[in-house]
């Protein structure tokens, strides 16, 4: 096709060709070796956190983040409704779970609002955890994607998180290293590749 620019190019160069080359004569190209631990040390100073572990994807991670944070089968896990289904099936389907789909507010993130409306309307909070008053089922989690390096509404979501005695689990893949310029969490990035867990 004459005059066809292909939208996404590969940006390598001579840099690129030399780390590839060095990676293949180490013998490690993938899951281990020398780059991937420079890469973790770099990113974990990048966003100012003691430790970055690198997974093979972040549909791994989010499988890892759900069953470290205990996710079961019949929990639930609320989740946003404009995101990639590799942001949802991890933290529900591959454990067992089922989502419970909030919409989006003009971030394009999870609605704050609506998450507490959920809670405090359509559950109830008893000693143990939060539970959906239509199925009857525990309300485990609550998952947060940052969408096209827009950032969901974190202070709210942090204090909604810990009164209803949810574990909070965020996606950043689409905003990593974007930072809050005002609020409670001024100056603080997104710590995270792929997901954090905030036990409660």
């Amino acid at each position: 096709m004459s005059g066809f620019i292909p939208l996404s190019v590969p940006n390598f160069g001579e840099k690129e060709a030399a780390y590839a080359a060095e990676a293949i004569t180490s013998g490690w190209v993938s899951t281990s070796g020398a780059k991937v631990s420079e890469f973790e040390e770099a990113l974990a100073a990048y966003v100012g956190m003691p430790r970055a572990v690198a997974a093979n994807s972040g549909t791994s991670s989010l499988h890892l983040a759900a069953m470290a944070a205990g996710i079961h089968r019949g929990d639930e896990v609320i989740v946003p409704t404009l995101t990639f289904i590799a942001a949802v099936n991890p933290l529900t389907r591959y454990v067992g779970a089922e989502p419970i789909f909030i919409g989006c507010n003009d971030t394009l993130c999870i609605d704050p609002d609506a998450v507490e409306d959920f809670c405090a309307n359509h559950c109830t909070l008893k000693e143990d955890g939060l539970y959906n008053n239509k199925t009857g089922a525990r309300v485990r989690a609550l998952g947060v994607v940052h969408v096209f390096g827009n950032m969901a509404d974190m202070p709210r979501l942090l204090d909604i998180a810990r009164r209803y005695k949810l574990i909070l689990i965020e996606d950043a893949t689409e905003a990593l290293g974007t930072r809050y310029t005002a609020g409670p969490l001024a100056g603080k990035r997104r710590h995270h590749g792929r997901y954090r867990l905030l036990q409660l």
